[in-house]
């Protein structure tokens, strides 16, 4: 990046002081992250196999620090911003970094940091004090542990998912090759572009969007906080964002409005972290959008399946599988083997043998099939079906699925309820009447063993985990 690329842009920002644009070339970008592998080295000496954690919202500073530390030998450890501090404690606590990089907006919320964590604490920008070291080679190890990234479960403490340098770049392809795709349907050159990055770098699809488009030269357009995200992207011509389904409801609904102006020139859409609705996707691509689909986990780098079809037939898919890995169904359970599969769970042996199989197959936990045409659909989390006492297993997920087309309903839970089957749903109090109806009639189309018989509602939104997901 310092010879062949040096004067492309590798990431804009909208800079809060001067209320402008902000552009660093990878010719700087390069000398920043020599610049950071010398302020570790200087503070913290021989910093192999290290923890340095990084408490922040998404900037400039974050991706030097994230990747600097990784190229001098040490473990980056990104945290949520949005969790409590039981939560990140927690964290630190497990994972006992030598440094913790902050912008001050957690100090600021929680006091406790401060105290207990005072002595170690470092501003973002403490590299920029240093000059950029030049010895600076390749990670002798690649197989070694260089990120550990938090997972946030729907019960219990959240798992440090332990990533090499070597997971992370055997999943690469999985990101780089589907936008041959984009180039054969829309016609378009993908050989320069650049990606909005919405989601916050704690987020393997983040972390791993920043290190493809970086590789291949692209610009990356970081957005710090959601509720700007209609500034920056108009502020930042982007073409292509990775987004999850709240993100993709906006768009959608600018779209269906006539106020595509807002999205400034965005026409590619990555789509993870959930399953989405097939007609808010048909709907985009009739207006011209190329939208993918892409399956993966944090314990699988990010890497599994991709749905770059833009047929209606194969909405409802997470695509064809990644040649990187191999996979199988065990009880109709996705199981993957491969390079791109985590080292384990950090500190947590058992954890890890629960998922990781003698042979080196990791249990994803998700109910899925494969057609004969290799297409790939996901039905549930194995850990979410529920059993009736007739031995009957219906997948919640399905349910929720059916629910959610009920334009009355915001969010919805399905679940057991005193061997019921339930739903939990969130909407408007004058709209209860028009769902109970809607699922009165949803249930004569299914089994009697599938039918939700108990109907609880919400005014308020549904509780989520630290991560955004809904709370079982």
């Amino acid at each position: 990046m310092e010879t062949n690329i040096a004067d492309r842009v590798a990431l804009r920002w909208y800079d809060e002081k001067t209320g402008s644009v902000a552009v660093v070339h990878y010719a700087k970008y390069a000398q920043d992250l020599r610049r950071f592998v010398a302020f570790l080295r200087a503070e913290y000496g021989d910093v192999r196999g290290k923890r340095v954690a990084i408490l922040a919202r998404n900037s400039y500073q974050y991706v030097i620090c994230m990747y600097g530390m990784v190229i001098a030998g040490a473990v980056a450890v990104p945290l949520n911003l949005g969790k409590d501090w039981d939560g990140i404690s927690y964290e630190l606590g497990l994972t006992e970094p030598v440094c913790i990089l902050h912008d001050g907006e957690f100090a600021e919320r929680e006091p406790e940091l401060e105290k207990a964590y005072g002595s170690i604490l470092q501003p973002m920008d403490a590299f920029s004090a240093y000059e950029p070291a030049q010895d600076v080679t390749e990670v002798e190890d690649l197989s070694a542990l260089a990120f550990i990234m938090f997972t946030s479960g729907t019960t219990g403490r959240s798992k440090g998912v332990m990533l090499s340098q070597k997971n992370l770049f055997s999943a690469m392809p999985a990101f780089l090759d589907p936008f041959d795709d984009v180039k054969r349907y829309t016609g378009w050159n993908t050989d320069e572009f650049s990606s909005l990055s919405a989601l916050p770098m704690f987020h393997i699809s983040a972390m791993t969007s920043l290190v493809s488009w970086s590789i291949t030269g692209h610009s990356i357009n970081l957005c710090n906080n959601l509720k700007y995200f209609y500034r920056d992207l108009g502020a930042m011509h982007s073409e292509v964002m990775a987004v999850v389904p709240v993100l993709l409801k906006s768009i959608y609904s600018d779209v269906m409005k006539g106020r595509r102006d807002r999205l400034n020139g965005l026409c590619v859409l990555t789509c993870g972290a959930a399953m989405f609705d097939p007609k808010m996707l048909s709907d985009m691509m009739e207006k011209g959008f190329f939208v993918a689909q892409m399956y993966g986990l944090t314990e699988t780098c990010g890497d599994g399946a991709w749905n770059s079809s833009q047929e209606a037939k194969y909405l409802t898919s997470v695509g064809h599988v990644d040649l990187s890995c191999e996979y199988k169904l065990d009880d109709g359970e996705l199981c993957m083997r491969g390079d791109p599969i985590m080292l384990g769970y950090y500190k947590d042996p058992e954890g890890t043998a629960e998922v990781i199989d003698a042979d080196g197959w990791f249990h994803t936990g998700d109910i899925a099939r494969v057609e004969e045409d290799g297409y790939m659909y996901l039905t549930g989390r194995k850990k979410n079906v529920i059993i009736l006492d007739s031995g009957e297993n219906v997948s919640p997920e399905e349910l929720e699925g059916i629910v959610g087309k009920c334009e009355a309903v915001k969010e919805c839970i399905v679940k057991e309820m005193g061997q019921k089957i339930g739903v939990v749903v969130y909407c408007d109090e004058d709209k209860q009447p028009a769902v109970r109806d809607f699922i009165t009639e949803a249930n004569r189309t299914l089994p009697l063993y599938k039918r939700m018989s108990a109907v609880e509602f919400r005014t308020e939104p549904l509780p989520r985990n630290a991560m955004g997901k809904l709370l079982r």
